[in-house]
């Protein structure tokens, strides 16, 4: 069983990392090419048929004490701009993903609703498993790009 931790040196890089994700949001442009069928589980076999030469931005993370890891974006998406949140176990737990209490605390942590509008489980390396939280976080760019 893992434990988390959450104090105040986790709390300021929670904030540093939203920061940085408000500065440096990540275009539709960008995500179009990456875009995968709905689904509650993703597969690393589902993802490599689906987008094979799709390599997604790496998004600001940390591991809190305990061992979870979790990384944060701002995205914009077809429906407007989203929070997108990561959560899995750092380390080696093959088959193994976050519990759902430590998911909605570090959720909560981030300022992302929970449940959120939209959550599945990824396959992100053979065995290790992350679960991704996006929510509607601001209205679609007027700015003439998509």
């Amino acid at each position: 069983m893992t434990t988390l931790i959450i104090g105040p040196d986790e709390h300021k890089r929670i904030a540093e990392i939203i920061a940085e994700a408000k500065a440096h949001p990540i275009p539709l442009s960008v995500l179009r090419h990456g875009l995968m069928d709905d689904t509650d589980m993703l597969t690393l076999e589902q993802r490599r048929k689906m987008r094979p030469d799709f390599v997604r931005p790496i998004s600001a993370s940390m591991i809190f004490p305990g061992g979870y890891r979790a990384a944060f974006s701002i995205e914009e998406q077809p429906s407007g701009f989203c929070t997108h949140l990561s959560i899995s176990i750092d380390g080696h737990h093959k088959g193994k993903a976050p519990s759902p209490a430590a998911v909605e605390m570090i959720a909560r942590a981030f300022g992302v609703p929970f449940p959120p509008h939209k959550g599945w489980m990824e396959e992100y390396q053979p065995g290790e498993y992350a679960i991704n939280l996006v929510s509607l976080y601001g209205p679609p760019s007027t700015e003439g790009h998509a």
